[in-house]
């Protein structure tokens, strides 16, 4: 948690970056794109206020139910994302679809998003192309979740077929990209956004690490200009602590959704969900 004055002065840098984004953007915005906006359970996502997911990080079934219990209660948060491959039994497919099941239950008016997040991206979980779609076709028969996460850079043909079979039973896809080790240049960022709006995403998301404060603001001068490009809603962070700013920021810069934790992080330069509300309560603009 961080203390009042470390409060203060991330605000202050977060309402000052967020103006200078704007200020910096010599692209005009294009104001015939009107927003994709999914009614999801009790949220208007890709809407005014950024939507916050809180990770399900657990190992055990019993630690998933308890953290999903914590988010549920908690007002800040208003989406899970079930992490999948941290959990112990997760090549178990039965088994994580009827835990699943009970934590989609527990969250009652809170969107599910499921996720296998694998070794290729940061994960806990290595897996083919042709076992990633089964897994997941295997989810989507009779769905937990009300938003899948589906990795862009599988095989393409597969994840086109996963994002069909995810619409057919009214998912919404999370098209997603990470890199833990360096920031792509701006235009490689904005090309893969917009590669997965072509691929059928419904939100669009990217993941990256900086090495300073100049690719934070790669990332988000990229979120930019690509929500001035495509409708769909957008996320999209720089981690670490360096980057911890953009996910505050993002509020300004056309982003939808923001991460933040209760208890342990899902990736680096997560904050307490509760002050990532207060955070972006300030600074993102009235809807």
């Amino acid at each position: 948690m961080m203390n009042l004055n470390q409060f203060a002065k991330q605000l202050c840098l977060a309402a000052s970056i967020s103006m200078a984004f704007v200020a910096a953007q010599a692209e005009p915005v294009n104001k015939d794109i009107s927003p994709a906006i999914y009614h999801v359970k009790n949220l208007n996502i890709g809407e005014l206020p950024v939507k916050t997911i809180v990770p399900i990080t657990a190992k055990t079934k019993q630690q998933a139910l308890e953290q999903a219990q914590m988010i549920a209660e908690n007002p800040n948060a208003d989406m899970a994302e079930f992490r999948i491959d941290l959990l112990d039994f997760a090549s178990d497919t039965k088994a994580v679809i009827a835990l699943g099941k009970e934590l989609n239950q527990v969250l009652k008016n809170k969107p599910l998003i499921a996720t296998i997040r694998t070794a290729n991206e940061g994960g806990k979980l290595k897996v083919s192309d042709a076992e990633y779609e089964k897994i997941y076709s295997e989810y989507l028969k009779q769905p937990f979740m009300q938003l899948l996460d589906i990795e862009m850079f599988r095989d393409q043909a597969r994840v086109e077929k996963l994002t069909q079979r995810a619409h057919q039973k009214n998912v919404l896809v999370i098209m997603s990209n990470h890199d833990f080790d360096k920031t792509p240049a701006q235009q490689d960022i904005e090309q893969r956004l917009l590669k997965q709006d072509q691929m059928g995403a419904d939100i669009l998301k990217i993941a990256v690490m900086p090495k300073s404060k100049q690719d934070v603001l790669t990332l988000m001068n990229a979120t930019l200009n690509v929500s001035q490009k495509s409708k769909k809603p957008l996320l999209t962070m720089s981690m670490g602590r360096l980057g911890t700013i953009s996910r505050i920021a993002t509020a300004n810069m056309g982003g939808s959704m923001s991460f933040g934790m209760i208890g342990e992080a899902s990736a680096p330069g997560q904050i307490d969900v509760a002050q990532l509300k207060q955070f972006l309560k300030t600074v993102q603009p009235t809807p």
